[in-house]
């Protein structure tokens, strides 16, 4: 039971942990993980359409040469260059995703820590104890908001600014009353709706561009003084009581400690295919029916989809009508992976959505959810797939936990080739020993050094162990 008095309640005690946290060693190096897929997906994803128009809009504001968009290698201040960068990593829906709390932490913790670090020169250590403080702080902040959060809110936008708080709090060294009041202002500033879905429009990346720079401008108002709701997150009138409708508190202090050792940052999926996770288990489905049966599209009569009610929620009615509502089109997802055997993101582009053999089998496609699934969810991701064949054969499969998942196993060598996927344009045939120095340098790369790295698109001459 949490103590919800101003002095000793949830927002402070999270505020503590920021300021007090030991970050384990075995942490720091998963905090590396996240950081190189983060940077694949932020240097893949920021040439794009929105990202760039993004881009040219912080341009027009000008800022403070604090740090560097990645995309174009130009400094603006750290707030600007955190909207640009964390725009840029969401794009291509290839960004890590936490299941618990329905949330992608990297886009706009990642950017965040990776601003203030380069600002305020910090050291490579620092940047990682900020990212792994910033995924702690953002995932329990979104497990307490629970899933009937996500019915109206993309948690990515509100509990995500939490974690561009913690990270940018935790780098300025701001004291424990300083903290709850960057997490106050934080709070006061959360938002991100889904009503966008409805006209296939660009606001999605706005929601982890604006948690990443409203973070970071919490923590600098703080630093300079100006206080906020000392419990904006259990109070009547916070956070929780605002923005759901079942609510779960405890999940923001359950174990909580300066010392422990399990950290939620360990929990954290990755992404192999380019489109909303709710697709996923799907997708890794049919693929499996495709492989393991030599499936054509020219044998299948229809396809059917069961899932958990909170994924058809999201999904429910979203046509390819563009390549980013595509990602959201769970008949086009599943007809693009029977078709091709993948669903990269060379398969979501203005050609792609008009192939009339994709889009003939997409109309094939059903889907309904099933109660024994919705049970399943969020520890588990499920979808059962039903192909049935002209001749009359019907070949099912079900996914709990898709490919990224960490219950699937991910190895570093799985991240590296992902990062050279993704980056192969910048870093040519040099992708994975980049990858390799990110994760396996002896001393963890500051962020200059990282973003210096990433605009060069080449190896940097410090020691590495291989």
């Amino acid at each position: 039971m949490i103590d919800t008095s101003s002095k000793f309640g949830a927002t402070r005690q999270l505020a503590r942990f920021i300021v007090e946290s030991k970050v384990p060693t075995p942490v720091r190096q998963t905090a590396r993980r996240y950081l190189l897929d983060w940077l694949g997906s932020a240097i893949a994803g920021g040439n794009m359409r929105p990202p760039s128009l993004i881009r040219e809009v912080v341009d027009s504001l000008g800022g403070h040469t604090q740090a560097t968009i990645l995309a174009s290698g130009k400094q603006t201040s750290a707030p600007l260059a955190a909207f640009a960068n964390a725009a840029a990593s969401h794009v291509l829906e290839m960004d890590d995703l936490d299941p618990g709390s329905i949330y992608h932490p990297a886009a706009p913790t990642i950017s965040a820590a990776l601003a203030v670090a380069e600002h305020l020169n910090a050291d490579g250590y620092e940047l990682l104890d900020a990212i792994a403080v910033g995924y702690e702080v953002g995932i329990r902040v979104g497990e307490a908001l629970g899933p009937s959060h996500y019915q109206h809110w993309h948690t990515t936008g509100t509990a995500g600014t939490f974690g561009a708080v913690a990270a940018a709090a935790r780098l300025h060294g701001l004291n424990t009353d300083d903290t709850v009041y960057a997490l106050g202002s934080a709070g006061t500033t959360a938002a991100g709706l889904w009503e966008f879905l409805t006209d296939g429009a660009m606001s999605k990346q706005l929601h982890p561009a604006k948690a990443a720079h409203d973070g970071i401008l919490a923590a600098i108002l703080a630093k300079h003084g100006v206080t906020a709701a000392t419990r904006i997150l259990e109070g009547p009138k916070g956070v929780l009581a605002a923005m759901s409708s079942e609510t779960f508190p405890a999940r923001l202090s359950e174990g909580l400690s300066a010392e422990m050792l399990d950290w939620r940052i360990a929990g954290v999926a990755f992404k192999v295919h380019a489109a909303c996770r709710h697709t996923h288990s799907a997708v890794d489905a049919a693929l499996e029916l495709r492989s393991k049966n030599a499936v054509t599209t020219d044998q299948i009569d229809s396809v059917h989809v069961q899932i958990y009610e909170q994924a058809l929620d999201l999904l429910d009615g979203m046509e390819p009508s563009t390549p980013y509502a595509a990602k959201f089109s769970l008949p086009f997802c599943i007809a693009t992976a029977l078709e091709f055997g993948d669903l990269g993101p060379n398969r979501f582009t203005d050609e792609t959505i008009q192939n009339h053999s994709t889009l003939a089998l997409a109309d094939r496609v059903s889907f309904s959810t099933d109660p024994n699934l919705d049970a399943a969810y969020p520890e588990a991701w499920p979808s059962v797939v039903s192909v049935r064949l002209i001749d009359g054969i019907e070949l099912t499969a079900r996914v709990d936990h898709p490919a990224g998942d960490i219950k699937t196993g991910v190895k570093d060598s799985d991240l590296s080739s992902k990062f050279a996927r993704m980056t192969s344009f910048r870093f040519t045939d040099a992708a994975e020993d980049v990858a390799a120095q990110l994760l396996n340098a002896t001393q963890p790369m500051t962020a200059s050094e990282v973003v210096k790295i990433c605009c060069t698109g080449k190896q940097l001459a410090i020691t590495a162990d291989h």
